[in-house]
């Protein structure tokens, strides 16, 4: 797997199609890494050059120890060092959930490099007097689990999910993907996702590219996708029928289709603006 490296520290990195194509960039949920995106980088590979990175504290980038390494800011430099790594000028910016935050964060301070920007199952803020009960409650159990990952671990963290789970076989692989974490890349990017900026005030004035935001019917996330979306009146907004959180790995053919169209329209300066339902 190719890398590279910025202040000391190691990003991983995939490619798929040709290289010579308009770039897409994709970044990956909390705890997750670059694989998520496969079968999306499949079909998007098919028109364009896409790319995809594990965050710091993710994946097999670098976990750094220090917990001052993990910010917001932090996190959207490394996105702009792999585009300057890459030689990528400009690019097509798509984000799921965590990913997401780390999108606009890069859009607000570089938007310039950003010809259309792609947002999955997130939201602008940590906090708004609209977000409903149900955001708040997971946000309560990943404030728990992040508890847990603290005093004892990221394995002890998966050995007790895995316990709620009846296939053994997925059971194995929530311990294996959560073994597979640092306990400094958990904690790290778990503050960051709760002491991000508030970037609802700007969001009008900064995201001027295109943008689609993808929001599952079901999503826990979803109040914080709306707050997100009203301050977004020219995007296209599509909303997932029976879809929860992270509609490009429920539903990855269905995210990549709305991908494509959205960024075919984009290229042919067709205007993007407007809400629709998908089944």
């Amino acid at each position: 797997m190719p890398t590279f490296t910025r202040e000391g520290l190691t990003f991983a990195f995939e490619t798929w199609g040709d290289a010579s194509a308009p770039p897409v960039v994709l970044l990956h949920g909390f705890t997750s890494d670059l694989r998520m995106w496969h079968p999306v980088a499949e079909e998007l590979a098919r028109s364009y050059h896409v790319v995809a990175m594990d965050l710091r504290g993710h994946g097999r980038s670098s976990a750094p120890e220090e917990i001052d390494a993990y910010t917001a800011e932090a996190l959207a430099a490394d996105v702009l060092a792999l585009l300057e790594h890459l030689d990528i000028d400009v690019c097509a910016l798509v984000g799921c959930s965590f990913g997401g935050m780390i999108a606009l964060q890069f859009a607000v301070t570089w938007p310039e490099r950003i010809a259309a920007i792609v947002l999955s199952d997130t939201s602008a803020a940590y906090r708004h007097p609209a977000y409903d009960e149900r955001y708040w409650e997971r946000e309560r159990d990943i404030d728990t689990a992040t508890d847990v990952v603290r005093r004892f671990g990221t394995a002890e963290l998966g050995r007790r999910k895995a316990m709620a789970l009846s296939d053994p076989f997925l059971a194995r692989g929530i311990r294996e993907r959560y073994a597979r974490l640092s306990t400094e890349g958990w904690v790290g990017c778990a503050r960051v996702r709760k002491e991000r900026p508030d970037l609802l005030p700007i969001l009008q004035s900064t995201i001027t590219m295109p943008a689609l935001v993808v929001i599952g019917e079901d999503d826990p996330v979803r109040s914080a996708s709306e707050v997100m979306t009203a301050q977004l009146p020219e995007a296209r907004v599509v909303t997932f029928r029976g879809a929860g959180h992270g509609v490009p790995v429920l539903d990855p053919h269905g995210f990549a289709r709305e991908a494509l169209r959205f960024l075919e329209d984009v290229e042919s300066g067709v205007p993007v603006a407007g809400r629709r339902t998908r089944n």
